[in-house]
């Protein structure tokens, strides 16, 4: 076991007093963070701005004694500021319309709750990634196009009726009839927004941006007079925000068809984007704890029913939040917990303070997030797994701006279909796993038959969870025809937390497929050549199970089936989140034996395939050494977050540009040889080029290794 797995942080009230300093800095940290956001998501939403301060509050001091997750934090989300804005606007918009919204939002949170304990949770994995991804660009231009009028200090009465596609055609025109002071407060906080993450200081980055940002455009307001000299929109409005916390919810709009549409967004949009959060932060967990989605869930549930009766936003794990929690050193939920508390203590002692903020530097906060959410390197990442995916992507996002968000998703999941059909998917296979499974005392067969494709994920899941720790798992696609992106992220996910828990797995028939483009997790289908022999699964035992649910969790998926036209997907998604810089030494310790190990076990597949050169095994070991150079990466780029000494920071230095010869000048050259069966090829390869390149790599990083034991050993030898 590792040093890290050993040392867990305790939970409940043991782990507040064991991991106090953590939390509570984080959780201040989080707060600087998460208060400009919550007001300017609000407001965005139609919301009272500190509508949005009270839902992180709730989220934080509330949600954290159920989260079946540690390190999330729950608040507003940008993904929802498109629904709960258009939710308001069917309503009739002011007052009137937020009322009701929140009636929805709570008749939502209820299902939410019901949801969790059916463990219904597991029901995110049925969307496709291209479509969410795509939702979640489309949500980042309609906030961009939105708040750009806003960041100029156009009066927002004029821009009511305009269209995403309206809005962005007049940007010239906004350019030219800029409210001259506060568009200069809104570039420079751009400049600051877009400027810091830019910066290699490990003390500046921890400060969050958008608090660097306050703490220019409040000086600048008061210093330019903008309560007496710029119209009333321009600044944060809180009024007497404690008087308005009480009953708010209305549900008079019940029986009206706009009031079940959102109470529909609400529930699926709410519960994917958390669920999808609580996915990638437990990646980012360095003790790599498994949350319970459903309990997280059913948590996020109870949240949003009493934000929404109080007259709060949805809420959900927010993913910039929860990486920067991460980041920032928290260790349990009491983080999250932290940070509700001194939204708190903000919003009784700070109103005045908040009541000077301009509203462009909350815009400039919210255009950064749209980037973010529609960034240019997002398509070119899409395209790189497959050019079908950028086609889904971009159908998504066309589909979503100009009609609306409801047809969007649908376009983009009906395209997938299309895509999966005209590559040779059948009915028979579409929605329902067809395998055999042979169990022996220390090893299971695993034979997948059809196709492998995201509507049926849900059900291969469900049988994976039959395989026992610590045991062999064969797995065999010979006789598959379609494999999606989808599933193949699922098979590594799989692949890495069975071998991290002791068990092997071993995959066959890869060699059976064209890829759909060179990315190692892209979608495949059949080659020409081969014709699989089809068998039928064996007899199933047991209640009939279908897709991996009984027929209660089944009648929740057909019933959520039937509303995809009103499912709407928003999964708010930073840029590449680092991982959490612990003082810990036994972490980087970790981080580069892992690395050795890594390198390691390439030069031992690479051995492997030489001597048994079967297409079998280099198909496997091929892929093995694929997936252990982006391993490598991920930890090397985590190791690279810590603290290092100068000597380490040289060592690294120097490790880093032999180990990049090392892969373009050897392992890539002997990869390629070996997939095209060039034995002779790649064993010269490794005679004259990998074995002189592996010198000097494998010299440098076992001598990482004995610092961080020294520094390890050191630091024990003080406690």
């Amino acid at each position: 076991m590792s040093s890290i797995q050993s040392s867990l942080p305790k939970e409940g009230l043991a782990g507040l007093k064991e991991n106090f300093r953590f939390d509570f800095i984080s959780g201040f940290l989080v707060f600087m963070l998460a208060l400009p956001l919550s007001l300017g998501i609000a407001k965005a939403s139609g919301f009272p701005s500190a509508m949005g301060v009270l839902t992180a509050m709730i989220g934080g001091m509330f949600v954290s004694f159920f989260a079946g997750s540690r390190l999330t934090i729950k608040g507003p989300a940008a993904g929802l500021i498109t629904i709960c804005a258009g939710c308001v606007a069917e309503f009739g918009g002011g007052p009137e319309g937020w009322h009701l919204a929140l009636g929805a939002i709570v008749v939502a949170s209820w299902i939410q709750i019901i949801l969790g304990f059916m463990k219904a949770g597991s029901l995110s994995d049925f969307f496709p990634h291209s479509a969410v991804h795509g939702m979640l660009a489309a949500i980042g231009i309609i906030i961009f196009a939105k708040q750009i009028p806003i960041l100029l200090g156009i009066d927002p009465s004029t821009l009511k009726g305009l269209s995403p596609i309206g809005l962005l055609e007049r940007i010239p025109d906004f350019v030219m009839n800029a409210n001259q002071p506060v568009a200069i407060i809104g570039i420079i906080s751009l400049i600051v927004l877009f400027g810091m993450p830019k910066i290699k200081n490990s003390f500046l980055q921890k400060i969050p941006a958008p608090m660097v940002v306050l703490l220019i455009a409040v000086p600048a307001a008061v210093m330019m007079n903008f309560n007496t000299t710029q119209p009333a929109y321009a600044l944060v409005h809180i009024g007497d925000f404690w008087d308005s916390i009480g009953f708010n919810a209305d549900f008079s709009g019940i029986t009206s068809f706009v009031f079940w549409k959102y109470v529909f967004m609400f529930l699926v949009v709410g519960s994917l984007e958390s669920l999808l959060t609580v996915k990638a932060v437990d990646g980012l967990d360095p003790w790599k704890r498994q949350s319970d989605y459903n309990k997280d869930l059913a948590a996020v549930g109870a949240g949003n029913a009493v934000s929404g009766l109080l007259g709060g936003l949805p809420m959900i794990s927010e993913v910039a939040r929860s990486s920067a929690n991460v980041r920032f050193g928290g260790r349990t939920v009491w983080a999250n917990f932290f940070h509700g508390f001194f939204l708190l203590v903000a919003m009784l002692l700070m109103i005045p303070v908040i009541e000077m903020i301009p509203n462009t530097a909350l815009a400039a906060m919210l255009i950064f997030v749209g980037y973010v959410l529609a960034a240019p390197s997002l398509f070119y990442k899409t395209y790189k797994i497959g050019s079908e995916q950028l086609v889904i992507f971009v159908i998504t996002i066309a589909a979503t701006i100009t009609t609306d968000l409801l047809i969007g998703v649908a376009s983009g999941i009906v395209t997938k279909f299309i895509f999966h059909i005209i590559n040779g998917a059948t009915l028979r296979s579409m929605f329902k796993a067809r395998y055999t499974l042979i169990k022996d005392e220390d090893e299971y067969s695993f034979t997948v038959q059809g196709d492998a494709i995201f509507s049926n994920l849900m059900s291969f899941k469900n049988a994976f969870k039959e395989f026992d720790a610590g045991k062999k798992v064969r797995l065999d696609f010979s006789k598959v025809k379609l494999i999606d992106h989808s599933f193949m992220e699922f098979l590594k996910h799989f692949e890495d937390e069975y071998t991290r828990a002791g068990g092997v797995v071993i995959v066959k028939g890869f060699d059976r497929f064209q890829t759909f483009s060179n990315h190692p997790l892209a979608g495949r289908k059949i080659s020409k050549q081969y014709f699989p022999l089809e068998e039928e699964p064996a007899p199933a035992k047991g209640e009939l199970v279908v897709n991996g649910f009984g027929w209660v969790q089944l009648t929740i998926l057909l019933g959520m089936l039937c509303a995809l036209p009103l499912l709407i997907v928003g999964m708010g998604k930073t840029e590449q989140v680092q991982n959490a810089v612990q003082q810990d030494p036994a972490i980087p310790l970790e981080q580069v034996a892992h690395v050795e190990l890594l390198l390691l076990e390439n030069r031992l597949a690479i051995a492997t395939a030489l001597v048994t050169p079967t297409p079998e095994i280099i198909s496997h070991n091929t892929a093995q050494i694929v997936a252990n150079i982006e391993d490598i990466e991920n930890t090397w780029e985590a190791y690279l977050t810590n603290q290092l000494s100068p000597a380490e920071k040289e060592l690294a230095a120097r490790f880093a540009s032999n180990r990049n010869r090392f892969i373009n000048e050897g392992l890539k050259p002997v990869i390629l040889a070996l997939r095209e069966h060039d034995v002779n090829e790649a064993n010269r390869i490794v005679v004259r080029k990998l074995r002189p390149l592996f010198q000097p790599v494998g010299k440098d990083i076992h001598a990482l290794v004995k610092l961080q034991q020294k520094d390890f050993l050191a630091f024990q030898n003080k406690k």
